[in-house]
């Protein structure tokens, strides 16, 4: 049996090719909208891609199932489990292979084993494979987002995301049953899980690519001996904000989409350009490093970095009804184009084109100057006087459970868009995170929103603590 992981470090998602090497069949599992890798690595291996599945209805990602079924001729095979109004629509089923507990996918020396694991989402299903060369039973299981590393998938996505009132307790009383009944499978089996570390589909996954379900009995806390109720509130308490655009992605992904990769390149936008943008309320995302935004920026613009995060906080604060475009000091074409490849993974499409480096300078002789981000360090924010300032913690709820600034609001940062409401537009606001990073975004989409008396604590929380201040 062939096995290949493929990772996408801005998503935390992994995705699998698994193939027989006698027949040369191989599945993928779980395909983002990067098809022409799987096409790639299969060419490399000398496989067909004859069948193409997914454990469930993705939310943070455009599933790319159907459009690698198409491109390769695959049989599509997708959950029938779950409800009519959370599964996969009547017109996706009617284009695949419907699966149920104990459907079976074979090709070859290879096995596929469906098993229905309820409580992330209704649809889930984990998929045991076997290497029939070596024997019948499973070596492995694709979890999904079941069982991560160290922790299981969250089960309030339904109600916060995509607007099942009253789901919440009811999923995570479901997921419980199913993980009581995979501790019933042996200790050797390897676990193949769908997120890593960063994801927002969980709220503390490890950073390790696989584990065995022996390891997890001994250190992932949903694993430990507890009650229905008491796993119930464990698995519910300090979630992370699911970001904006989680509720489109299961819209998208549970019905026939002919979303594939963009293919148009994108091309570079003149000043003029960027001035209509800005009049017409377009949302311009400044992809540079924080430092170089707070020093010297066009106004008007949202500030989220070209890192590993990019994907997270631009589904979280962009709206996908509005124009968009990017400000880029991208050395290569690649590289913009890369920008581009990525957002459309999230449902996100810049229009038409991007502004380089050229534009700061246009802009500054249009205009005078750049704007910039005042910044504060620990110091400087402890003395200042505490009446009128609104210190705005935009960390995450265990984050801020654990320990936070004396007298700090706090708003997540991907709450920010539907809380901003609660913030006091005239008065000062500080705004801070663990070490700066999500607090420069949040200044930015602040003073995008209008509000002038905007900075950051520059050391975040990190630097408050360890300059021994006192904290809640």
């Amino acid at each position: 049996m062939l096995f290949k992981r493929f990772y996408d470090d801005n998503l935390a998602q992994a995705s699998y090719l698994i193939a027989c090497e006698q027949t040369r069949e191989a599945v993928v599992v779980d395909p983002n909208l990067d098809i022409a890798q799987y096409v790639r690595a299969a060419g490399a291996e000398r496989v067909r891609i004859t069948n193409v599945t997914e454990t469930h209805i993705h939310a943070d990602f455009v599933s790319g199932a159907q459009a690698l079924a198409a491109a390769t001729g695959a049989k599509l095979h997708l959950s029938a489990e779950g409800t009519k109004e959370w599964g996969y629509t009547s017109d996706a089923l009617e284009r695949a292979q419907k699966l149920r507990d104990g459907s079976q996918i074979s090709f070859g020396r290879v096995r596929i084993h469906a098993a229905h694991t309820p409580g992330h989402t209704p649809e889930h299903l984990i998929f045991l494979v076997s290497d029939l060369e070596r024997g019948s039973d499973p070596v492995g299981a694709l979890t999904g987002d079941f069982v991560f590393v160290g922790d299981v998938g969250r089960p309030d996505l339904l109600e916060r995301a995509a607007g099942a009132q009253g789901s919440m307790e009811r999923s995570a009383a479901e997921l419980y049953r199913s993980v009581q009944k995979f501790k019933e499978r042996p200790n050797h089996l390897q676990l193949w899980p769908g997120h890593g570390a960063g994801s927002a589909c969980g709220k503390s996954l490890g950073s390790m690519p696989q584990s065995t379900l022996g390891y997890e009995r001994l250190f992932n806390w949903a694993f430990a001996e507890m009650s229905e109720g008491e796993f119930v509130r464990r698995v519910l308490e300090d979630q992370p904000v699911p970001p904006r655009y989680f509720a489109s992605m299961k819209r998208i992904n549970r019905g026939v989409h002919p979303i594939s990769p963009p293919r148009e390149v994108p091309r570079e936008l003149t000043s003029d350009d960027l001035e209509s943008a800005l009049k017409n309320g377009a949302v311009l995302i400044d992809t540079r490093p924080r430092d170089k935004f707070a020093s010297g920026h066009i106004p008007g613009t949202l500030n989220i970095p070209a890192n590993k995060s990019f994907l997270n906080w631009s589904g979280a604060l962009v709206d996908e009804n509005r124009d968009l475009y990017l400000i880029t000091d991208a050395e290569s074409q690649e590289a913009v184009e890369r920008l581009f490849a990525d957002l459309g993974k999230i449902g996100l499409s810049p229009n038409r084109g991007y502004f380089g480096h050229p534009v700061f300078h246009d802009w500054v002789s249009r205009h005078g100057k750049l704007e910039e981000v005042d910044q504060l360090d620990a110091v400087q924010l402890r003395g200042a006087t505490k009446e009128d300032i609104q210190v705005v913690d935009v960390r995450g709820p265990d984050e801020w459970r654990r320990g936070h600034l004396p007298g700090a609001i706090h708003i997540p940062l991907a709450a920010l868009p539907d809380r901003i409401g609660e913030l006091n537009s005239g008065a000062p606001i500080v705004l801070h995170c663990k070490g700066g990073s999500r607090a420069a975004i949040a200044a930015s989409f602040l003073k995008v929103r209008g509000m002038i008396k905007v900075s950051s604590l520059v050391e975040g929380y990190d630097g408050w603590v360890k300059r021994g201040f006192e904290v809640e």
